[in-house]
């Protein structure tokens, strides 16, 4: 090709040719064997152990009880994924549009029929009475504890009896898969499938990519398999794709996650062990704290006056024995051997306050929700805790708001509707109600501009929000006239104000704004505004500038010097500071009665 082509130009000249395509490698990245892979764990420690040591250990359960209550406590509604869509390109808009701005073609709303099967399977419970949010109950714990969580599909397929395809399906419920059977099969590189093949029809024909593709009793295609459930009956179930969705959350992977539980494990079983040893000391009292030895040549003495001594205890109580050593031959003493050291030599309080810590701070619980305040040090000290405590909650509901439920939805044909959890810590509605205003003052100061503010109808929060029109273009003022609105030329104020004495304020200078030779300062104008004029005050009734006091005074600010006369001064009596259109409004006033003098 000649060298002054552009790139574009080359570009467009290869593709009127045939060529051939060719791409990059595939990085091979080897996990383990073909087939049903098994996820990586620690030896000696398998799923099961995983449970029951997250069920027996206390302060492990109440960690993951606290951060399962706080993901779900307020539940999950129903909000639409856009405002409008485009019918050709499909392109989402979230505000009102006639048309579509990229391909101008029809918008369409979202579709409402969609969501009616889908709201309504989400209310039923399944086969084991078990209603949605029991099913997201039991999969937040799988991820807590192994870090995988699968959601089995039940579905129903209605298979076309001619072509033998399958002409359409619905979800007829949902289950939770258990961790401790459910498997992956994929390749060495971690893609799903490349091993199995099934009948959707018949489930127990079941062959490899080696063998025929076809099912030997309907003679339909064969599907890959990407999930297996081990578990008992002696039978494998295989499920194609679409029938389980699998998730992590902690440590995503190609396949598996990785459990916290099996990097928490020896602080967990140090926790039981510590239980134990309470139990033990309190229950069972098999371990005595120590002994007392004595020394004595006549054994026999030795008992009898104990025996004595216990007598004299059992009919009084506060009876103290006297015991008689013998210090000339060096021969008898009595001595205490302790076993075992008590719980606070062995820092038994400290320890099981270190571990806690750990353990509760891997998964974001702050100890003020696991009703200990005693070191919480006030109220900073807790606000701050629960902000530690919700960013946690926050991150695990995106899994479920980003990844698990579009993946639910997608597979009961939803696709202008999302699901979304309610954050855990409702809003302080003063905050809320000081959004508003704000978004309500800068709509004033876009409509004083000239921009058309419109409600935005159907937004999912409580907040107001606007989107702002393009302003009509304004008329130029007739030449050698006044501008549209019956302002007098050269910006001179309405109403026929007068000129102070003198003809200018006193104090040297002319006011902000006034015009000069006929020409005004234009400096600090709102675009749009016709030659001449000057800014007006905003048109708020009963606000500031306008006679009307809304709000009490602010307190007057100290004087650091004498009023210098001029109209105006440097001294802030109250309210905000002005913009520049009302300090320019200001100066013509304070000419027209101009103080100090």
């Amino acid at each position: 090709m000649a060298d002054d082509e552009s790139r574009i130009s080359r570009f467009l000249t290869t593709l009127s040719k045939p060529f051939k395509r060719k791409s990059s490698p595939t990085p091979t990245m080897p996990l383990w064997t073909s087939g049903i892979q098994e996820p990586v764990m620690a030896q000696g420690i398998t799923i099961p152990a995983l449970f029951a040591v997250s069920t027996e250990c206390l302060i492990l359960r109440t960690v993951l009880s606290k951060l399962r209550q706080e993901m779900f406590r307020r539940g999950y509604y129903w909000e639409k994924k856009f405002l409008l869509k485009c019918t050709e390109c499909g392109e989402e808009h979230q505000h009102e549009v006639q048309q579509c701005k990229i391909c101008e073609s029809p918008v369409r709303k979202p579709d409402a029929d969609e969501m009616v099967y889908a709201k309504w399977l989400l209310t039923q419970e399944n086969s084991m009475e078990q209603q949605f949010m029991h099913i997201l109950h039991e999969i937040e714990n799988d991820l807590n504890i192994v870090d995988d969580a699968f959601l089995i599909f039940v579905k129903e397929y209605y298979i076309d009896p001619e072509s033998k395809e399958v002409s359409f399906y619905r979800v007829k419920e949902m289950i939770r898969g258990d961790p401790i059977f459910m498997r992956i099969v994929a390749d060495k590189r971690g893609v799903r499938g490349g091993r199995y093949k099934t009948c959707l029809i018949h489930r127990d024909q079941v062959k490899t990519h080696a063998e025929d593709d076809k099912c030997e009793i309907c003679g339909s295609d064969l599907q890959d398999v990407h999930y297996v459930n081990m578990a008992g009956s002696g039978k494998t179930q295989y499920f194609v794709e679409g029938e389980v969705i699998h998730v992590s959350k902690y440590n995503p992977s190609k396949l598996y996650g990785r459990s916290p539980v099996n990097t928490m494990w020896r602080q967990a079983m140090t926790l039981t062990a510590m239980d134990n040893y309470m139990y033990t000391a309190y229950q069972k009292r098999r371990m005595p704290k120590g002994i007392i030895s004595v020394t004595t040549d006549n054994l026999e003495s030795m008992k009898s006056f104990w025996k004595s001594v216990d007598e004299k205890m059992e009919r009084d109580p506060h009876y103290i024995p006297k015991v008689g050593i013998e210090s000339s031959t060096g021969r008898g003493g009595v001595n205490w051997i302790k076993f075992m050291d008590t719980l606070e030599e062995m820092q038994y309080m400290a320890v099981r306050d270190e571990i806690r810590n750990r353990i509760a701070a891997y998964y974001g619980v702050s100890s003020i929700f696991m009703v200990d305040n005693g070191k919480s040090g006030g109220l900073n000290n807790e606000g701050l805790q629960i902000l530690v405590t919700n960013r946690a909650v926050e991150f695990g509901q995106k899994i479920y708001t980003d990844m698990l439920f579009p993946k639910i939805l997608k597979q009961m044909g939803v696709f202008d509707w999302k699901l979304t959890l309610y954050p855990n810590e409702e809003e302080d509605e003063i905050t809320r109600l000081r959004r508003d205003e704000q978004e309500l003052n800068v709509a004033q100061r876009m409509t004083q501009l000239g921009f058309v503010p419109e409600l935005i109808d159907g937004d999912t929060s409580n907040d107001i929000k606007f989107v702002y029109r393009k302003p009509q273009e304004q008329q130029a003022p007739p030449p050698g006239g006044a501008p549209p609105g019956g302002a007098p030329p050269g910006g001179m104020p309405m109403g026929g104000g007068r000129m102070p004495p003198g003809g200018m304020p006193m104090g040297g200078g002319m006011p902000m704004g006034m015009p000069m030779g006929g020409a005004p300062m234009m400096r600090g104008m709102p675009p749009g505004m016709p030659q001449g004029t000057m800014p007006m005050p905003p048109s708020q009734p009963g606000g500031e500038g306008m006679g009307i006091r809304n709000r009490g005074p602010a307190a007057p600010q100290r004087r650091t010097s004498a009023g210098s006369g001029s109209p105006v001064t440097s001294v802030q009596q109250r309210g905000p500071q002005a913009s520049l259109g009302q300090q320019n409004v200001n100066a013509l006033q304070n000419a027209r009665n101009f103080r100090g003098a």
